[in-house]
Order: structure tokens, then C-alpha cells, then sequence
């Protein structure tokens, strides 16, 4: 096991999040990656706010936005939090010589480009890749068997899944413009209260229950677009690590494990 190894995660969002957070706790020198503006909804249960803030925390284990070399180096050596990179991935990719990379979009479909060569080690997590193709593994992020490694084909997604297991409800924008809540994510809200305001409209709640998800100020909401979500269940968490997230990240450390070991992981196969 070589925990000197340099990984580097593209996401922000919840399981590229999840990943990262387990591989800096092992000990492996790992660096976040997020070129342009994130939207995610959750953001106490990921690093999205880092890129906004400069800082954020998950768990118990900090992401800070690497503007200066000396920053990035600082995380990288120390492991004591983790570095956040906004530069285009091709610049990222070319400045440094990464063991592994990890592409891990919340939201399933094909990566913008693909991770073949791009390091001694790829891997896609969640449907869109194709192992043997376009990295070299792929980790099942739905179904069954969440965390489990592929080395040849990919996987089908079932976008929304926790959604419909924990009930979590969007709340959609109608028209363009800036939207301001007037709460906080962790909140509870009844039926029909006002979240907020986009534009001069207020945003009422579809439903009861607790906030879940929040845009940021900073983002312009679109016609369609979810601006909120809120949970109904109380089993639906609101902030740090989903347990199938966990789960996920799990499998992509034993398979960054055994393959830089020289072992070969457990594989469920092409399909």
C-alpha cells in the first residue's frame, strides 16, 4: 500500500466529495478539482461552497481553494485538508504527475472528455463511463452493490434514486432571475411557507418538511431549473455523508488499493 500516491478527484459535489474526503483520510496526498461554478443543491453535504467561500467543511475534514502554489503544496504535504483546484483540467492534468484520477458527477452521464492516459490510473464513478475505454475502472453508484468495481463495461444508471426512496423535493424556478432565501438549509419549513424570493416573486414550499438543498446567491436561477429541495423524511439527511455515498467512496479506496498494490480488485463484471 503506497499512501504516497497523488490523487487528484474532479467534482465538488456529493460523491466526488465523498471520495475525496475518505482517500485524504487514509492518507493519500488528494487534491479536489472544480473548473467551473458548481450548482449543487446539498451543499452541507459537500465541498461545493469551497469554490465560492475559499473554505468549506464536511465531516470534519476542510477544503480550501488552492489560489497559490503554496496552498496547494501545503495540502498535498501535510494531508490536514484538502486542496481545491479551478484551473482547466488539461493545465491541472499537464503541471503535476498524478497517480490517479477520479471523475465522480453527481449527476449520471458521459464525462466531458475522456480519463484514458491521463494518469497510471483512472477511474469514472457512476454510469456514462466505460471501463477499458475511457478509464480503466468504472464504480457502480446505483442498484444493489453501490461501490462496486468494474473493469470492463459500464453501468446503468437510475438517476434519482434516493429521491425516491427518501423523498426529496425540488423546488423549481419559473422564471429567470436572482433568487434570495430567506432560510437556511437544515431548516424545517411547513406547506406553502416563503423560502424566498426570486426577483420580487416569492418562493413558497411545495411540501413539509426540512430544507435540504439551497442554490447559491451568486447563481442566476433559469426557467425549470430546481433553486431549493426540501426532505419530507426525517430518514433523508440534510447535511455530511449519505451512507450510499459512503458506500461508494468505500469502493473506489479498495480499488485504488488493490490496483496500485498490484492486486487485482473484485469485479462484478461488463454487463
Amino acid at each position: 500500500m503506497n499512501k504516497e500516491q497523488c490523487v487528484l478527484v474532479c467534482g465538488v459535489g456529493e460523491r466526488a466529495s465523498a471520495v475525496a474526503r475518505r482517500l485524504i483520510g487514509e492518507g493519500y496526498a488528494t487534491v479536489l478539482h472544480q473548473e467551473r461554478p458548481p450548482r449543487a443543491l446539498r451543499r452541507r453535504m459537500c465541498y461545493a461552497d469551497a469554490w465560492y467561500d475559499g473554505i468549506a467543511t464536511l465531516g470534519g475534514v476542510e477544503a480550501r481553494r488552492a489560489d497559490r502554489a503554496s496552498e496547494f503544496l501545503c495540502g498535498m504535504q501535510t494531508r490536514q485538508f484538502l486542496p481545491l483546484l479551478l484551473r482547466p483540467l488539461e493545465e491541472v492534468v499537464e503541471r503535476w504527475p498524478w497517480d490517479v484520477i477520479i471523475a465522480a458527477p453527481d449527476h449520471d452521464g458521459r464525462p466531458a472528455r475522456s480519463l484514458d492516459n491521463l494518469a497510471e490510473l483512472t477511474i469514472g464513478v457512476g454510469s456514462g463511463f466505460v471501463a477499458g475505454t475511457d478509464c480503466d475502472l468504472v464504480i457502480a453508484t446505483e442498484g444493489l452493490d453501490p461501490g462496486a468495481v468494474l473493469r470492463a463495461g459500464d453501468v446503468a444508471g437510475r438517476r434519482g434514486a434516493d429521491r425516491l426512496a427518501l423523498d426529496y423535493w425540488d423546488v423549481i424556478a419559473t422564471a429567470e432571475g436572482d433568487f434570495v432565501s430567506r432560510l437556511n438549509i437544515g431548516d424545517r419549513v411547513e406547506a406553502e411557507e416563503i423560502l424566498g424570493f426570486l426577483g420580487e416573486e416569492p418562493v413558497r414550499a411545495p411540501v413539509a418538511g426540512r430544507i435540504s438543498g439551497l442554490a447559491r446567491p451568486e447563481q442566476m436561477a433559469l426557467p425549470g431549473a430546481p433553486i431549493a429541495e426540501i426532505a419530507t423524511s426525517d430518514r433523508a439527511p440534510v447535511a455530511g455523508v449519505a451512507e450510499r455515498n459512503k458506500l461508494i467512496a468505500r469502493g473506489v479506496s479498495f480499488a485504488v488499493e488493490m490496483e496500485t498494490g498490484g492486486w487485482t480488485p473484485v469485479s462484478i463484471g461488463a454487463r
